[in-house]
């Protein structure tokens, strides 16, 4: 939610600054971002709570290469297939990215 937020509001500073392609980028990168965070939740949170360590386990590690598969494929389709400029889409994707790490709540402790 707050990376979609971050995305939304760095695009709009873009929109402002540098035109209309770069603040799609931008959005494009931290929505990859945030698609990919969701799908590891999904995988991973969605399910019983209650399950054998091994089942767990394996939530897990599906989760995570899920993730990563969402990621790469969206960043490889925002900068060649949309043909976005991949400084802008990369922006995007680390400032959602950082902001998720920033959130975690074991750092907020």
């Amino acid at each position: 939610m707050v990376q979609a937020a971050v995305g939304l509001t760095g695009a709009g500073v873009l929109a402002l600054a540098a035109g209309g392609l770069p603040a799609a980028a931008f959005l494009a990168g931290a929505t990859v971002i945030a698609a990919g965070f969701a799908m590891f939740g999904w995988r991973t949170a969605g399910r019983s709570p209650v399950a054998p360590a091994g089942r767990m386990f394996a939530r897990l590690l599906v989760g995570t290469a899920l993730k990563w598969l969402v990621i790469g494929a969206g960043l490889v389709l925002a900068m060649h297939g949309a043909g976005l400029p991949a400084g802008f889409v990369l922006g995007g994707a680390l400032s959602a990215f950082l902001v998720s790490m920033i959130g975690l709540p074991w750092l907020l402790r």
